[in-house]
């Protein structure tokens, strides 16, 4: 984007104002030394192509400029608060943003230099584990929390959860068929998990070498069903992922159901297998819900939670939380000790130098909202849902509903989920377009909902496989998540813009076709989380 002369080949050459010949030869009033301080419109930059293969320009320019580039970049991106297939949070109060752009000049990685903003750190998580009725460990007051970590994202927290079950699971392998440290090393573990998993986990079977079990479930429920577990459980299981909430429908698996399984099953089998809830969306809305079963520490078996703190946690993105029932024989294996940065600390991530302002964001929110602000904000978000399912439902061809209703709320007997709204127009109606052409359709209303099919990639052989027991891989769905900043006023006028897609889609019928790609080619199809 920075001027260049198309007309001659060779080096940079930077753009000559016609009316100013003799003035840009002149450093100080060259664009690029900074010299030019007209508006951008007014500037070289203004008419500069768009490059397809970039590089660092030889000088720099005016401040404003930059802001200016960065800002068109932003404009042509879908509106932030109206994407309803991102479980991140957009919204921000101007003091919000103030706390975020103090935490962004701290290193948390640096305990020593930053001991206060580490002690912020420790009373968020101190929050989040008493949210989740975690015990308080016996080590307390030596460590001052409980046992966990802030983390970029819930991805990381997954993953630093998924090798706490690893090396715990070496531990007691080597012990029960008397194995040496290097020998067990040697065995393929597994982890049981359901396809409804979300990106992080692939990461983790793909990295540290374990192998996925997947139970499929029925499209009807979207969650793990409890008594077919036992059949993927051996003496190589590392442990069973439990999802509070999944991307696709906002289904919550039945921890509590899980959690007793496992409880006969160690007792015959002689086995030590635990639980890891991914409440990447649901931990913290589930804490808010009344009704709901223990899905936590609650229950003996759950031996850590991941979460993501920009999503229903409110916090900016690039936020997670992971905590331990305890220290010893679970985060103890993924501590390292730092002493080179003028002292001694312990570093549980798997990334080590990170800005403090998810940390910073996210205890700001805690103070701001509390307990009550939390509930109430989750009672808006499934009151706006609600209103969103009947709105769907309503809509009518020939009699009969469009829109066959997915999440919980509509096809559960448990009806515990997240502020979320899954729905697929209904296959029996035998209609010419799909979900996918319905995201297109009211894209052009400036809403984002996202459409995929129920299908996934293997994480290991990248085979492509149905989700679901009883529903075809190429059977399409949508969904819509109500974040905070999706008001009702706004649910209402999505309704319109929904309505209006589906008049068009059927006014259309089979002459419909999207001439814009539904994605690009060099994207690979993956559900946004």
């Amino acid at each position: 984007f920075f001027a260049h002369d198309h007309r001659e080949s060779g080096p940079f050459r930077p753009v000559v104002l016609a009316h100013r010949p003799r003035a840009m030869s002149s450093p100080s009033n060259n664009p690029y030394h900074g010299g030019y301080h007209g508006p951008y419109y007014a500037s070289p930059n203004a008419r500069s192509s768009r490059e397809s293969d970039m590089a660092v320009p030889d000088e720099g320019c005016d401040a404003r400029h930059c802001v200016r580039v960065v800002e068109d970049y932003h404009l042509l991106d879908f509106s932030e608060r109206l994407n309803t297939s991102s479980y991140v949070n957009v919204v921000f109060e101007p003091e919000e943003e103030k706390v975020a752009l103090m935490g962004l000049k701290v290193n948390l990685a640096d305990q020593t230099v930053y001991p206060e903003s580490f002690r912020m750190h420790n009373d968020t998580l101190n929050m989040i584990a008493k949210a989740w009725h975690c015990p308080k460990p016996d080590d307390f007051e030596e460590y001052g929390c409980y046992a966990g970590a802030g983390t970029v994202g819930s991805t990381e927290a997954c993953l630093l959860a998924g090798l706490a079950l690893k090396f715990r699971w070496r531990k007691w392998y080597a012990k029960k068929f008397n194995k040496s440290e290097d020998e067990v090393r040697g065995v393929y573990p597994n982890l049981v998990i359901s396809t409804m998993f979300q990106a992080a986990w692939e990461k983790l079977f793909k990295y540290m070498d374990i192998q996925p079990r997947f139970v499929k479930p029925s499209y009807k429920t979207f969650t793990l069903d409890p008594s077919k577990i036992k059949d993927f459980i051996d003496e190589k299981t590392i442990g069973v992922v439990c999802i509070m909430g999944n991307h696709y429908g906002g289904q919550y698996d039945p921890v509590w159901e899980v959690d007793a399984v496992l409880e006969k099953l160690n007792a015959e089998k002689g086995l030590e297998v635990g639980v890891h809830v991914d409440a990447a969306s649901g931990g913290f809305i589930a804490p808010f819900q009344e009704g709901l079963p223990p899905w936590d520490f609650r229950l003996k078996h759950v031996l850590s939670i991941s979460a993501s703190g920009h999503k229903f946690g409110n916090s900016c993105c690039g936020t997670g939380w992971v905590v331990w029932r305890q220290r010893k024989g679970l985060s103890e294996h993924v501590a390292i000790s730092v002493s080179y940065l003028g002292g001694s600390a312990d570093s549980y991530t798997l990334n080590f130098s990170r800005p403090a302002q998810g940390v910073y964001v996210q205890f700001y929110k805690f103070l701001r909202l509390g307990k009550a602000g939390y509930a109430a904000q989750v009672a808006n978000q499934l009151a706006v849902a609600q209103f969103l399912r009947e709105g769907l439902q309503s809509i009518k061809v020939n009699g009969f509903s469009i829109f066959t209703i997915l999440d919980a709320v509509g096809m559960s007997e448990q009806k515990h989920c997240l502020p979320v709204v899954a729905a697929m127009i209904n296959p029996d109606l035998g209609l010419p377009f799909d979900d996918i052409d319905f995201q297109h359709v009211v894209a052009q209303g400036h809403w984002y909902v996202s459409g995929y099919h129920m299908s996934m990639h293997h994480p290991l052989t990248e085979e492509t496989m149905p989700l679901f027991t009883d529903s075809s891989a190429e059977q399409a769905m949508f969904r819509i998540v109500v974040k905070n900043n999706l008001t009702m006023r706004m649910a209402a006028h999505l309704m319109d813009e929904i309505r209006a897609a589906v008049k068009f889609l059927q006014e259309h019928g089979k002459g419909f076709q999207h001439r814009k790609p539904k994605r690009l080619p060099t994207q690979k199809a993956v559900p946004a989380c």
